[in-house]
């Protein structure tokens, strides 16, 4: 009787075991699918900045890990500056891992500056978002500076995580946000000005409200 006994209550543990981890990934998947979905939701137009879709190459949001993606080119109306907007969702791993260092030297392009970390404010001077920023150059014929700024957003907030992979391990999704300009005749302009961060405290708030809505916080 004890050994039938051990063994009936053996084979329940295991079957409660693996209904709480079918259930967990079930539940997982779901969040994942629905962030995923919110993605496309992001706005084209955002103030007096209009977006236009910008060609990529799948094979390349799939070695990042990315289930959903978009790439934009987003204009000021009135002054024409741009900047070009990358956002991406899937689960943390690669996502969290793979860093612009891997990605844009297959583009061609070369780490310039030390990467330093930025924090974005609103015109009340409150943080917004915190990037990881860089320089990278390209020289074909002439040299084509830009400036790149990335960050991951797992439960509502933009992070410039120094270890993505084990801060944002055992979420169901990870967002990731990328940010360029060409830097054209001011390379040495500061991180937290110019039309990018100009553009970023208009965005920010506006992609916040879009990925992380009060019926599906973090």
């Amino acid at each position: 009787m004890p050994i039938r006994y051990s063994a009936t209550v053996t084979a329940l543990v295991v079957l409660l075991t693996s209904g709480l981890v079918c259930h967990l990934m079930a539940r997982d998947t779901e969040q994942l699918d629905s962030a995923a979905a919110r993605v496309a939701e992001v706005p084209m137009v955002v103030g007096a900045w209009h977006a236009q879709e910008e060609t990529a190459d799948p094979a390349a949001f799939e070695r990042a890990g990315a289930k959903t993606h978009w790439t934009r080119l987003y204009v000021h109306q009135r002054t024409k500056e741009s900047v070009l907007v990358i956002l991406m969702c899937g689960r943390p791993g690669k996502m969290a891992v793979h860093t612009p260092e891997v990605c844009y030297s297959g583009a061609g392009y070369e780490l310039h500056s030390q990467v330093g970390a930025c924090a974005i404010k609103s015109e009340g001077n409150e943080e917004t978002a915190q990037f990881w920023t860089a320089r990278f150059t390209k020289k074909t014929g002439t040299t084509s500076d830009l400036r790149l700024y990335w960050t991951w957003n797992a439960h509502g907030a933009w992070e410039a995580s120094p270890s993505p992979r084990w801060q944002f391990r055992g979420a169901p999704f990870l967002y990731k946000l990328y940010v360029s300009r060409n830097l054209g005749d001011q390379p040495n302009l500061a991180p937290q000005t110019g039309a990018t961060a100009m553009f970023l405290r208009e965005f920010v708030p506006v992609l916040n409200h879009t990925l992380f809505p009060p019926e599906h916080p973090g």
